[in-house]
């Protein structure tokens, strides 16, 4: 970003939360489920584990709108999910938030895929959530944020504006490819799918102190909070992440805004052609 961008009003850090929905494909659950990560069962499908995951679709979304309230944010959905369920992904486009391409499941990653099935589950995902939501998505986050060497150009050849797969800068960057540019938005390094070992509280305190740290700092800054509907959703990481958001509230030099409108606001300030 070039020094001269600022944040709209003139503040300092620009908050950027993402809520990943999320599912499996038949037969794949997550590594990291409690059950899956303490007794793994080889040779079997870990329906404990599957259904652990469908806690995000069925109950923990609901709970993390309901904490968001008024605050946007970005919610990165698998085609999957918008398939199974299009009533709630429905209901989350309905209640203010942005709603991003998530790969079809969890276990298609784009770094395993070659350029032509790449190309199609892009096409796939894109199609689903725009039936399902009436818009076309305009960002994309590749599960595990991996994508391959030809994601950010098959991205910006569907008509994509940003990408949440590059972890290398604070500050959004834009990245040239052949069909054009394409916004690079970095997930948080902290989530609560890795750091709550430490408990719900040390994970609360971590954002709260991140927030104070880069509004103490040089502007422009930007915060990320990245919540897993699967796990973020349920009570108790739930009330931290309403103690995060109400410190944010209560902070008055910060933008909340979702990852599109970022991208919009870094492509007129950068001009369209970096």
């Amino acid at each position: 970003m070039r020094a001269e961008t600022t944040w709209p009003g003139g503040r300092k850090v620009v908050a950027l939360v993402t809520v990943a929905l999320e599912l499996w494909s038949p037969g794949h659950w997550p590594a990291y489920a409690p059950m899956a990560a303490a007794w793994p069962l080889s040779g079997t499908d870990d329906t404990h584990s599957t259904s652990w995951a469908e806690y995000g679709v069925t109950t923990g979304i609901w709970r993390l709108l309901d904490v968001l309230g008024d605050l946007p944010a970005t919610v990165g959905v698998n085609g999957l999910v918008a398939e199974r369920h299009p009533e709630t992904v429905a209901a989350v486009h309905e209640a203010g938030h942005e709603i991003a391409a998530h790969s079809w499941a969890q276990d298609v990653v784009p770094a395993l895929l070659d350029v032509d099935a790449e190309r199609s589950n892009i096409r796939r995902c894109t199609d689903v959530l725009r039936r399902v939501t009436g818009v076309r998505p305009t960002g994309w986050m590749s599960p595990r944020a991996t994508g391959s060497r030809h994601t950010d150009g098959l991205l910006a050849e569907a008509g994509y504006r940003w990408t949440g797969d590059h972890g290398d800068h604070d500050l959004p960057q834009v990245l040239p490819t052949a069909h054009g540019p394409v916004v690079s938005l970095m997930h948080s390094d902290h989530s609560d799918v890795r750091d709550t070992a430490a408990g719900p509280h040390a994970y609360r305190d971590l954002h709260r102190e991140l927030l104070d740290q880069l509004l103490a700092a040089p502007g422009p800054g930007v915060f990320h909070l990245t919540v897993h509907a699967h796990v973020g959703g349920r009570p108790l990481l739930a009330g931290m992440v309403g103690q995060i958001l109400d410190h944010l509230r209560a902070s008055g030099d910060v933008w909340v805004a979702t990852h599109a409108q970022v991208a919009e606001h870094v492509l007129t300030h950068q001009g369209r052609t970096p």
